[in-house]
Protein backbone atom coordinates (compact mmCIF):
# COMPACT_ATOMS: atom_id res chain seq x y z
CA UNK A 1 0.00 0.00 0.00
CA UNK A 2 1.50 3.41 -0.63
CA UNK A 3 2.31 6.34 1.60
CA UNK A 4 -0.20 9.34 0.45
CA UNK A 5 -3.31 10.70 1.79
CA UNK A 6 -6.66 10.26 0.98
CA UNK A 7 -7.54 12.72 -1.81
CA UNK A 8 -9.72 15.78 -0.23
CA UNK A 9 -13.62 15.11 -1.01
CA UNK A 10 -14.15 19.01 -2.09
CA UNK A 11 -10.66 18.80 -4.36
CA UNK A 12 -10.79 17.91 -7.82
CA UNK A 13 -8.95 15.28 -9.68
CA UNK A 14 -5.35 16.14 -10.22
CA UNK A 15 -4.94 19.65 -8.31
CA UNK A 16 -2.13 20.25 -5.94
CA UNK A 17 -3.28 22.55 -3.42
CA UNK A 18 -6.24 24.93 -3.23
CA UNK A 19 -6.44 28.40 -1.72
CA UNK A 20 -9.45 29.68 -0.18
CA UNK A 21 -9.57 33.70 0.71
CA UNK A 22 -11.55 34.58 3.49
CA UNK A 23 -12.66 38.08 4.63
CA UNK A 24 -11.52 38.15 8.51
CA UNK A 25 -12.55 40.98 11.31
CA UNK A 26 -10.28 42.37 13.43
CA UNK A 27 -10.97 39.97 16.57
CA UNK A 28 -9.98 37.23 13.69
CA UNK A 29 -13.26 35.59 13.19
CA UNK A 30 -14.05 35.02 9.88
CA UNK A 31 -17.00 36.96 8.51
CA UNK A 32 -18.12 35.53 5.41
CA UNK A 33 -17.72 32.87 2.63
CA UNK A 34 -14.80 32.46 0.78
CA UNK A 35 -13.86 35.68 -1.30
CA UNK A 36 -11.75 33.99 -4.07
CA UNK A 37 -10.82 30.18 -4.33
CA UNK A 38 -7.42 29.43 -6.50
CA UNK A 39 -6.38 25.39 -7.37
CA UNK A 40 -2.94 24.69 -8.31
CA UNK A 41 -2.61 21.96 -10.47
CA UNK A 42 0.03 19.22 -9.67
CA UNK A 43 2.28 20.04 -13.04
CA UNK A 44 2.48 23.46 -12.29
CA UNK A 45 5.63 25.48 -12.57
CA UNK A 46 5.64 29.36 -12.33
CA UNK A 47 8.54 30.88 -14.40
CA UNK A 48 11.26 31.97 -12.50
CA UNK A 49 11.86 36.01 -12.18
CA UNK A 50 14.66 37.40 -13.97
CA UNK A 51 17.85 38.77 -11.49
CA UNK A 52 17.54 42.07 -12.97
CA UNK A 53 14.26 42.70 -11.58
CA UNK A 54 15.10 43.23 -7.87
CA UNK A 55 14.52 46.77 -6.60
CA UNK A 56 17.43 49.30 -5.42
CA UNK A 57 18.51 49.57 -1.79
CA UNK A 58 16.82 52.13 -0.25
CA UNK A 59 17.86 55.21 0.30
CA UNK A 60 16.43 56.74 3.24
CA UNK A 61 19.38 57.89 6.40
CA UNK A 62 18.48 54.35 8.09
CA UNK A 63 19.24 52.41 5.28
CA UNK A 64 22.25 54.16 4.10
CA UNK A 65 24.48 53.94 7.25
CA UNK A 66 27.40 52.46 7.56
CA UNK A 67 27.20 48.76 8.55
CA UNK A 68 23.39 48.76 8.18
CA UNK A 69 21.87 45.48 6.03
CA UNK A 70 20.50 45.61 2.78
Amino acid sequence: MPNVTAPSPGRAQGVKMTIEVYTVSRDGVVVSPPRATVSVPHGYEPALEPLNTQLEPCACPVHRRAGAAR
